[in-house]
């Protein structure tokens, strides 16, 4: 590929951002409904372990405009229970039944649902539908779960472990025992919920007389929705069409593939109408995937110079009621011992994980995944070390970063890191802050103006970009791990490219066009993407994961080339020069050297459409259009970056305010920094939450107590600091174009180097944080405890 970008590299403002912020996007519940539409809603179980006896909806039938009440009998009866199976060993493969029909398992569980003829009927309908329910003690967290007399969220399986997993590198005992000291740390992180600007929905659209479904989706796996949907009710994908319109953020929530779209789906056949079901802030708070319900304990082995020799860690996550889908009970438990390592160096590494039913919503992946509270539980531990050694953190993470010269790194668990920025990020960074001078500054107490003031580092990678061999070697099924594009230059010369993704705000429609543009020659603006409907694009994954900039980008540049080939074979006829004396730009074919020896691209255009008096020339076919596929190799990216925090800790009240974030990123060869930058902030900003204020609590009867956005805190747009973000840029050698994803990163990174400049401002009492979030009842805990020990 011609190493030569003129648009890709460029902070060209989205040109998405016009018509959303005009309040001209168009979502879920934005779509226009069919005159048949029938509102669906869902009885939702209240007690999160419990016996169904008996569903009895005759009171809610008797009310105007409710069309039918049906229960999990009923639905299971429409089609097969999504079960996201795996091929690894020691996965135990469980069900998640579209409707459960003899036992819910969470506070939310589905058990019954109502059709009427409006979303408000269905709603008032549902506290009409009866339900004889025999209440049984639930097991809300991990240790009761654990207990040898717990009782069984899956009976079918034999315990409550559906994966686990053990790991251990030759050699690590050996390292274990020569390394001259241990340190060692315990990690607790409560769940969090996505709670995306738009909860989930779905809008099925039934052609009773092609027996086609036309399902409009708020999803980010447009293709993985429209398989599902035909595995599960035996409904040929060729009478299935999926189309997401605008996404109100997804976050991976909506990259799985939940009961309801099925039984959305099920019940226009069955109904022969359309089914609209909307969900509210409460059931998405409710039933929506949640994640990072964690426990870590991990120790480290260092050498006499504080060169970490060798790691051990143990991992806990509560994955609640159910295997979710496609992504199963293993990845957030895989993924929770994988990324551990991070950018340190260490080669010896030893692991148990173990993903843990209780009676609670299900958790799967959200953004980062398992890394952030990898990263927070292995950062802080790393800090720790440094300030029991009296080695400042920068300096701690200099003597065990990934070193230039061992570039490529292959880390413990076998991932190659093919490029990156490792040192360079952390320099950068510490130089932006002024990190000396602002250390030496510091008192030992770290209390200034009634706050304890401190600075948490964080050197942190993503992975990215993931595809067909690392699933395969992860034991996915579900996932393809490949995308595609389908590039056509139009009649008139303007270009279309449908790639298989689906945006959720990520900036595809700015992003993509840079890429085609520049293989095409074409101008930016004569380049529209269109994703989302997989009646246009063709096949492929999805959008989640950091991987779109890396699959969607190599697919785009694999179709475009074949269509660029094109234009030149034809230019290079008309013009009569051998094509490799063409070049492409500003919309046309010129020959290199000889000013004004061109011919346009829609000329080309007019001729392969045989809209133009010149014949098309020999050898040559009609159309000017390719699709193409993409599979990364060796299967993953890595993204690195540093990322510095300074916060203060009002000393009377506990409060922690974060005063500023700098963070040094390094995605490969950028295409858009300003896009990159604001996934960095966008990162962050989740970040912040997840440190501070956001937990979803249960009580012990498995009722959650987090139902709204009174309870459930999210930060405001007051809470985030002043964000400055650096980029760097080491070009994957295995990728095109040498992208890398980006999606993740400030997430990753900002969440230790939160935790860790908390810890580093309570330092001087003795005291650190171990579980998050860091409320401030917690800290001033923690504070008081320490002036009390005093």
């Amino acid at each position: 590929m011609n190493d030569e970008f003129h648009y890709v590299g460029r902070s060209i403002p989205r040109v998405e951002d016009e018509r959303l912020l005009r309040g001209w996007g168009a979502y879920i519940d934005d779509v226009p409904e069919p005159p048949d539409t029938l509102h669906l809603a869902f009885v939702r179980s209240p007690h999160a372990h419990a016996l169904i006896r008996g569903v009895d909806g005759s009171r809610a039938l008797e009310m105007p405009g409710v069309v039918a009440v049906l229960d999990g009998a009923e639905i299971s009866g429409m089609g097969r229970n999504l079960v996201a199976d795996y091929d690894i060993p020691d996965y135990k493969v469980t069900e998640w039944p579209l409707m459960t029909p003899d036992r819910a398992r969470f506070v939310g569980d589905t058990v019954a649902v109502v059709l009427a003829e409006s979303p408000y009927v269905a709603e008032d309908a549902l506290e009409r539908v009866d339900i004889d329910y025999e209440v049984l003690d639930p097991l809300i967290g991990l240790e009761a779960a654990l207990a040898p007399d717990a009782a069984l969220v899956h009976p079918e399986i034999g315990d409550n472990v559906p994966f686990r997993k053990t790991y251990r590198t030759d050699g690590f005992e050996t390292a274990w025992k020569a390394a001259g000291r241990v340190f060692a740390t315990e990690f607790r992180s409560s769940r969090i919920a996505c709670v995306s600007i738009e909860p989930r929905g779905a809008l099925a659209v039934y052609d009773r007389g092609r027996d086609y479904l036309t399902f409009y989706a708020s999803t980010q796996v447009p293709h993985l929705l429209r398989t599902a949907l035909s595995e599960h009710l035996d409904w040929p994908e060729t009478g299935i069409r999926v189309v997401t319109v605008d996404v109100g953020g997804g976050f991976g929530m909506k990259a799985h593939i939940y009961p309801e779209e099925v039984v959305t789906a099920a019940l226009a056949r069955r109904f022969r109408c359309s089914i609209k079901w909307i969900q509210d802030r409460v059931d998405d708070l409710l039933t929506s995937t949640q994640a990072r319900d964690y426990k870590y304990v991990v120790s480290m082995a260092l050498d006499e110079d504080a060169v970490i020799q060798a790691v051990r860690a143990e991992v806990f996550v509560n994955i609640g009621a159910y295997s979710a889908f496609p992504y199963g009970c293993s990845a957030e438990a895989g993924g929770g011992a994988i990324y551990l390592p991070g950018p340190q160096r260490f080669k010896h590494y030893a692991y148990e994980t173990r993903s843990v039913f209780t009676h609670t919503c299900p958790t799967s992946v959200y953004r980062g995944v398992a890394a952030p509270v990898a990263n927070a539980a292995f950062e802080g531990l790393l800090d720790k070390a440094a300030r029991e050694l009296g080695i400042d953190p920068a300096e701690f993470r200099r003597r065990n970063l990934v070193r230039d010269d061992q570039m490529p790194f292959v880390n413990a668990v076998g991932i190659k890191y093919e490029s990156g920025s490792y040192r360079e990020s952390l320099e950068r960074a510490l130089g932006f802050v002024d990190y000396d001078r602002r250390r030496a500054a510091q008192t030992r107490s770290r209390l200034v103006d009634g706050a304890y003031r401190g600075i948490g580092i964080a050197a942190t990678i993503e992975h990215t970009g993931q595809g067909a061999s690392r699933y395969r070697a992860r034991g996915i099924l579900r996932l393809p791990g490949f995308d595609s594009a389908l590039v056509r230059i139009e009649p008139d010369g303007k270009v279309v490219a449908h790639p298989s993704h689906a945006q959720a705000g990520q900036g595809h429609i700015t992003t993509f066009a840079q890429i085609v543009a520049d293989r095409l020659g074409v101008r930016f603006e004569d380049v529209t993407i269109a994703e989302g409907d997989t009646a246009d694009a063709p096949y492929g994954t999805g959008t989640f994961a950091s991987r779109a900039a890396v699959t969607g980008g190599g697919a785009l540049i694999k179709a475009s080339n074949r269509v660029r080939g094109k234009i030149l074979r034809a230019a290079g006829a008309l013009l009569e020069v051998n094509p490799t004396d063409l070049e492409l730009g500003d919309g046309e074919a010129r020959v290199k050297g000889i000013p004004g020896l061109s011919v346009s691209i829609k000329d080309i255009a007019a001729i392969a459409y045989a809209i133009d008096d010149r014949a098309l020339p020999e050898g040559l076919e009609y159309g000017l259009e390719a699709t193409d596929f993409y599979d990364p190799e060796p299967g993953v990216s890595i993204t690195n970056g540093t990322y510095i925090a300074a916060v203060s800790i009002d000393a009377a009240t506990g409060r922690i305010r974060v005063d500023e974030f700098h963070a040094v990123h390094d995605c490969g060869r950028i295409i858009n920094p300003m896009v990159v930058a604001g996934q960095v902030h966008g990162g962050i900003a989740q970040a912040l939450g997840q440190a501070l204020c956001e937990a979803v609590r249960y009580d012990g009867a498995g009722q959650l107590l987090t139902g709204h956005l009174l309870d459930y805190l999210i930060p405001m747009a007051g809470d985030i600091p002043d964000i400055t973000v650096e980029h760097l840029e080491s070009p994957s050698p295995d990728t095109l174009g040498g992208f890398k994803g980006s999606g993740e990163g400030g997430v990753m990174g900002g969440l230790p180097a939160i935790v860790n400049a908390v810890n580093d401002a309570l330092s001087g009492l003795g005291v650190a944080v171990d579980r998050l979030p860091m409320t401030p009842d917690y800290v001033l805990e923690l504070i008081e405890s320490a002036t009390t020990a005093a």
